[in-house]
């Protein structure tokens, strides 16, 4: 017991606290980001919205949101596939966008008439994600209205009023 406390002691006493190097800074610090191929994971992705388990559908539609507008074409294709779960995934994955998917509204408002709930479920969800963006943008990228104009005249004068005699 006393060996194996003199052997902690000894390597405590060997590195001091604080001795660590720090991590670099500046340009040092991350090496340059390299460029995700995106219409290839953007190709993976969709071939994995076919996936039987929910959890998988739900993580890679999160995925393709995350991409960008560069996965809308894509998803719109989707909203037509054969096997609901996937046209359902697309419709998530679209309003999970936002309003970079405006141009998915037609397939979104058709996936609307769909024969799974899922799907229309997920289509109206993202319609209403889209809109909302939609207009979220539109409201902060609206110039302030100009200022009211200060009036030219002089303000109308009236009459002195007096109390009336007794």
């Amino acid at each position: 017991m006393r060996a194996w406390a003199a052997i902690l002691l000894a390597g405590m006493a060997a590195a001091p606290l604080g001795a660590t190097q720090p991590p670099p800074a500046g340009p040092q610090a991350m090496p340059p980001a390299t460029p995700v191929p995106t219409r290839e994971v953007v190709g993976g992705l969709i071939d994995a919205l076919k996936d039987g388990d929910y959890e998988v559908r739900y993580y890679v539609a999160t995925a393709l949101s995350a991409i960008g507008s560069d996965a809308v074409d894509p998803l719109t294709k989707a909203l037509e596939d054969k096997s609901a779960t996937t046209r359902s995934a697309a419709a998530y994955a679209l309003g999970q966008l936002g309003s970079p998917a405006a141009p998915a509204t037609a397939g979104l408002l058709k996936a609307l008439k769909d024969t799974d709930t899922d799907v229309r479920r997920n289509a109206a969800l993202a319609l209403g994600r889209i809109i909302a963006s939609v207009r979220a943008n539109a409201l902060t990228s609206e110039p302030a209205p100009p200022p009211l104009p200060l009036p030219t005249a002089p303000p109308p004068t009236f009459p002195e009023v007096r109390p009336p005699r007794p």
